[in-house]
């Protein structure tokens, strides 16, 4: 085994997927204020609607759709302009959301060791308690074994014996 150990690299299209759902979670939060928003448009815009069908006929729609061929043509070169302001823009959202990514991983790394450092505490304080209890009962195993031996013998000292006083 190595003595140093690398971190292992996360590619960017990762952090990229991660910024991209943080991102849609926090759209789909705001979802219900927004569709009641676009109640009350259609509401307001279904009588405008209306007027312009009214207004349009085969004719115009044909002089329209002359007049937008002709514009495309001119501005072909615009489109592509656009594209490449578009393509510029993409890249942009596409660094935003690995930068977004990151956060996300970065955070959700610091909870996970945030949740295994207190479990390692708790381990190591339940290791110390049980292993406290263990040298009790170690110690209480080893007195009770002392308490059962028999006391050494003694040898029995000799005693003096002297005669009893006469009254003389």
């Amino acid at each position: 085994m190595n003595a140093k150990t690398e971190p292992r690299k996360i590619p960017t299209p990762l952090y990229a997927a991660a910024g991209a759902g943080e991102l849609a979670y926090e759209q789909l939060r705001r979802l219900p204020e927004r569709v009641a928003e676009l109640r009350g448009r259609v509401f307001e815009l279904r009588p405008v609607a209306e007027a312009v069908t009214e207004r349009v006929s085969e004719r115009n729609l044909r002089a329209d759709l002359d007049k937008l061929r002709d514009g495309a043509r001119r501005n072909a070169q615009a489109f592509v302009s656009s594209a490449q302001i578009a393509q510029r823009q993409a890249a942009a959202v596409y660094d935003e959301l690995v930068a977004r990514g990151e956060r996300i991983v970065a955070g959700a790394r610091t909870e996970q060791a945030k949740a295994q450092l207190a479990t390692a505490k708790a381990e190591i304080k339940d290791a110390e308690k049980t292993e406290a209890k263990v040298e009790a009962e170690a110690l209480i195993e080893r007195h009770a074994e002392d308490a059962q031996q028999p006391l050494p013998s003694v040898p029995a000292k000799p005693t003096k014996r002297t005669r009893a006083a006469t009254n003389k």
